[in-house]
């Protein structure tokens, strides 16, 4: 059983420790985290990382430490026989193709980033705890999360609620929505039905404008709810309970409209990074809907070699455009996410 506890330990601190780091600085994360669990911190990397103590090699063996290949962001603890760490993309393996009467805009292509993240929100729903999960536009946030609350949780135990945050949104409105799905358990208490948990899932949750001393409101509400489980009516000003409720959340970095969330709602919440695809998931990504596209279109053979020659050739644009057309003053629109890349496939998926 200590030995069972140790690992879970271990799993737990890489996905809520390094959970918020962006891919350079997992990698960081990375090694560091096995030369603690390994032979303690050594000078280089105090010197290095600029830490301020030295920590000592644990006291007693990990028994399952992290395998040495990659890194420990690809491996998920199973509990069989005594334990052992799982590759992530082994859940891969044997999944359905891409159906052939699919919408462009609703096909998600398997990687390790959805299995991954997916399971991570099975976890937090399972135990009711409150989640926010961070990325650039285009990294499939909102995809992910939606998918996963209407598609594959278990609709008897778990009744979504979407809201989508804009600059306009009040916190009036904001209480009114979920309110208005919540069903009177008793005096003064609100919940789903019985036997159920309602997950409120909050997209574009930084959006909402900063009001005159600098706080959002309807994020100033899910942080009173969150801090005491509770609201207050906004005709008599009796204590309303919530019960029975779970947070989702997703954004985008501060900037361009979006505004920094403040700490003490923040510090509820498991923040869980979504970073920007590397070269080999892109490609595989939208190889993957090219090959679906002209299979399911009933192109000639010829042209099944031209999807991997179209994603490459718009991959490298892709990447000049952001390296040479930098925003200027002027210019100021030059901003390139994996939506226009999304763009130039979508538009191949026309013909």
């Amino acid at each position: 059983k200590q030995w069972y506890q140790r690992r879970v330990r271990v799993f737990a601190c890489t996905w809520s420790l390094g959970a918020s780091l962006d891919s350079k600085s997992r990698k960081h994360f990375d090694g560091i985290f096995r030369e603690l669990m390994k032979d303690g911190l050594s000078l280089e990397s105090k010197r290095r990382y600029k830490i301020l103590v030295m920590v000592d090699a644990p006291k007693k063996a990990l028994g399952c430490p992290y395998p040495d290949e990659g890194n420990v962001f690809e491996y998920r603890f199973v509990n069989t026989g005594n334990g052992s760490w799982v590759r992530w993309d082994d859940d891969l393996k044997g999944l359905p193709a891409i159906p052939a009467d699919s919408e462009f805009g609703q096909i998600i292509v398997p990687t390790v980033n959805t299995i991954r993240y997916t399971a991570l929100m099975k976890m937090f729903l399972d135990h009711s705890k409150p989640s926010l999960f961070v990325g650039p536009t285009g990294t499939g946030k909102s995809i992910y999360i939606s998918d996963y609350l209407l598609n594959k949780v278990d609709q008897g135990k778990f009744k979504p609620v979407v809201i989508n945050f804009s600059a306009q949104t009040t916190a009036r409105q904001t209480q009114d929505i979920i309110m208005g799905k919540l069903d009177k358990r008793r005096k003064g208490v609100f919940g789903p039905p019985f036997g159920q948990k309602m997950v409120i899932y909050v997209d574009d949750l930084n959006m909402p404008m900063l009001e005159t001393y600098g706080a959002q409101p309807p994020i100033e509400l899910l942080r009173q709810w969150l801090d005491h489980w509770q609201w207050y009516d906004l005709k008599d000003c009796s204590s309303i309970k919530l019960i029975d409720t779970v947070f989702i959340g997703s954004m985008g970095p501060a900037g361009g409209g979006r505004n920094h969330i403040t700490p003490r709602f923040l510090r509820h919440l498991n923040v869980i990074s979504i970073n920007e695809f590397d070269d080999t998931t892109m490609s595989t990504i939208y190889n993957s809907i090219l090959s679906w596209h002209l299979s399911a279109k009933a192109f000639p053979p010829e042209f099944n070699t031209l999807g991997q020659s179209v994603v490459n050739a718009t991959l490298q644009v892709y990447k000049g455009a952001i390296k040479n057309l930098l925003p200027t003053p002027e210019k100021s629109h030059y901003l390139f996410n994996l939506r226009d890349f999304s763009r130039v496939i979508q538009g191949c998926c026309l013909s």
